[in-house]
């Protein structure tokens, strides 16, 4: 099954396109995560899972003023990364959450992995003439060199959509 890959230039990122329900937009979402220390909140709350995360674990974890971290929170909250589950104060992913958390993961990989990136990128853009099926090597060695199989799957998609 091939994952639905959205151009960027399909998605809102205007505010105005909210409807009465607050709808975060691409830029809230990131502007909520954007600095480490939101970053970290988001973070720690997602490793923590299901089990959720209070806010004393949170603030013994990361060294942040009240103000800090209960900004950083509501924006959390306000862009429905974060929810607060029972009547204890404990902090779990949402389901977009759980989506923005796999991204990040993702991201994550990709930067580790760079060079092998851009060894493929490389070999992608060399000449046709010389190496006459260079998708197919491509292809090869995004299968060899990467173990993440949500990165292998763009890297395809990517090559087979490219006209040559």
């Amino acid at each position: 099954m091939c994952p639905i890959v959205y151009q960027i230039s399909q998605l809102p990122l205007n505010s105005s396109v909210k409807s009465e329900v607050n709808i975060p937009s691409i830029r809230d979402i990131l502007a909520a995560i954007l600095d480490d220390k939101s970053l970290a909140i988001f973070r720690l709350i997602a490793e923590l899972n299901n089990a959720g995360a209070d806010s004393h674990t949170i603030r013994i974890k990361l060294p942040l003023t009240h103000k800090e971290y209960y900004h950083r929170l509501a924006a959390l909250i306000q862009n429905n990364l974060i929810i607060r589950k029972d009547r204890n104060k404990k902090y779990i992913l949402t389901s977009l959450g759980k989506v923005v958390y796999s991204t990040l993961i993702s991201i994550q990989y990709s930067l580790g992995n760079i060079w092998t990136l851009r060894a493929i990128d490389m070999v992608r853009i060399s000449d046709n003439r010389i190496y006459k099926d260079i998708d197919k090597i491509a292809s090869g060695l995004t299968d060899i060199l990467l173990r993440e199989e949500q990165i292998k799957e763009i890297l395809k998609d990517e090559s087979r959509e490219e006209p040559r």
